[in-house]
């Protein structure tokens, strides 16, 4: 699994390891798996859902994400995956960098699976998109929010002055297999 880096690596997040991992499954399904490691009991996990649900804002907690894109230009289009620890989720298309989001029907995000034990909480994320994905880029992503009130962001990099998730020059190309 690639390593994500805490945007501020002080204060609680020194003491965690976010890793990730992204596997295109099928034409129309790709697979995440993130790997939070240390003492889990300081993190803000999200009440647990009866039903997981498509819900906006939760990037404001503890959330899992992930940005896709065909192009690494500022103007091209991409999506905005979250999806909750509590297995709530929403995903979003942009038209450019930061503008025009909207919901994006076409897709939908299962959490597959979530384990813990020790320090240590294992997630595998179910991406499907009823078009075949067409991916060339990609960012892995998480909000991590601490018991004491503190946030860590957390992504492949971070190439500006404040952690800005939808900036492409953080992402990664999507290696052929």
């Amino acid at each position: 699994m690639t390593s994500l880096l805490a945007f501020n690596n002080t204060g609680t997040a020194a003491s965690f390891k976010v890793q990730a991992e992204l596997f295109q499954v099928s034409p129309h399904t790709l697979l995440i798996e993130f790997k939070l490691l240390g003492p889990l009991e300081q993190v803000v996990w999200p009440s647990p859902g009866v039903i997981e649900t498509r819900e906006d804002g939760l990037w404001k907690t503890t959330c899992l994400e992930a940005f896709l894109s065909s192009g690494d230009k500022k103007n091209d289009p991409y999506f905005e995956i979250n999806c909750s620890p509590n297995g709530n989720w929403n995903a979003y298309s942009f038209g450019s960098y930061r503008d025009g989001m909207t919901p994006s029907p076409d897709i939908t995000v299962r959490l597959k699976e979530r384990s813990t034990e020790a320090n240590e909480a294992h997630f595998q994320i179910e991406i499907q998109n009823s078009s075949p994905w067409e991916i060339k880029f990609y960012g892995l992503t998480a909000v991590i929010e601490f018991s004491n009130g503190e946030k860590s962001y957390w992504a492949l990099r971070h190439p500006g002055s404040a952690a800005d998730f939808h900036d492409k020059a953080g992402w990664h190309p999507l290696a052929t297999r």
